[in-house]
């Protein structure tokens, strides 16, 4: 799976904000501290940190607590990370088969909570960046996520929903609907003109049309 460390931290900085929102306890305790944590460690692990990566692994991991639907997609989605450093040292196979769990372990999640936006979002980011540098094909999620979340939009923020005109954009394009995926990347930037997503966005649209 092909990294891009720093635009994809900063989504998965916003998908933070999603799972976190404005409610969450500033002394989060237990279950709900180790969360955070852990999900601020996978963030962290696109920069390429490896005791990052390991830290992710190890808070979301399913030893010592009831772990949450949340937990498991992220752990699934760390798993892939792990991947990429697999892959990196040539040893393809044990790249796959850590691809193989992660996505698992989210498409279970999704299973077991299929109304969480967040798990939803995670899935979506994570399915594409393997279509888009992998051998494997998770455009099937990625169309069934985007079917949920386009259905319930107003429930995202500005950011969150660029983050979906953005990958929604990226699958057409894998499909070679280019004229459509311009179209959903210029959707991007007018939800959230100042995000990431729209700095990625506007990137695409000068590469492959604009």
């Amino acid at each position: 799976m092909k990294s891009k460390p720093h635009s994809i931290l900063a989504l998965y900085s916003v998908l933070l904000l999603v799972v976190v929102g404005s409610s969450w306890p500033q002394s989060a305790g237990g279950e709900d501290s180790r969360l955070l944590q852990g999900i601020r460690a996978h963030n962290q692990a696109f920069g390429g940190d490896p005791n990052a990566l390991s830290l992710a692994l190890k808070l979301l991991g399913p030893e010592g607590w009831n772990r949450s639907p949340l937990a498991l997609a992220y752990h699934g989605s760390a798993l892939t990370l792990q991947a990429q450093s697999a892959k990196a040292a040539g040893k393809l196979m044990e790249a796959l088969s850590l691809i193989d769990a992660g996505t698992k372990e989210m498409d279970e999640a999704v299973r077991v909570d299929s109304a969480n936006l967040s798990i939803r979002v995670l899935r979506l980011e994570n399915s594409l960046a393997l279509i888009e540098g992998s051998p494997v094909d998770r455009s099937q999620q990625a169309k069934e996520d985007i079917e949920v979340l386009a259905a319930r939009v107003l429930e995202l923020s500005p950011e969150a929903g660029a983050i979906v005109d953005l990958d929604r954009g990226r699958l057409a394009l894998s499909e070679r609907r280019l004229e459509a995926a311009l179209g959903l990347w210029r959707a991007a930037i007018r939800a959230a003109p100042d995000s990431e997503a729209a700095a990625r966005a506007r990137k695409l649209l000068a590469r492959y049309g604009d």
